[in-house]
């Protein structure tokens, strides 16, 4: 299982208290816990990638570590899920396996 832990910006990258209270529930579940920011999320789907970046780092995160990329990525993990990519002369296609 996988909580996400929808968190106020100044948030995301360290938590608050309810976030470890929710962590202490997930550890004796054995259940993985996600930050996620839906206001931040928004305002990344607006930025340029450089933008993006820097925008991120402000808050003490990196693209990979934290919201939708982080919650897709522990939900592989879970499912044992792998993507593999096949590329031809006209089309690029990811195929995930488990």
């Amino acid at each position: 299982m996988i909580y996400a832990a929808n968190v106020a910006d100044g948030d995301l990258a360290e938590g608050n208290e309810m976030v470890e209270r929710l962590k202490e529930t997930a550890d004796k579940e054995g259940a993985a816990v996600v930050l996620v920011s839906a206001q931040v999320e928004a305002e990344l789907v607006e930025l340029e990638a450089d933008d993006r970046n820097d925008f991120l780092e402000s808050l003490g995160v990196t693209l990979e570590g934290c919201g939708l990329r982080k919650l897709v990525s522990e939900a592989y993990d879970i499912l044992n899920l792998q993507t593999y990519f096949t590329s031809g002369p006209t089309e690029t296609r990811a195929w995930t396996i488990g």
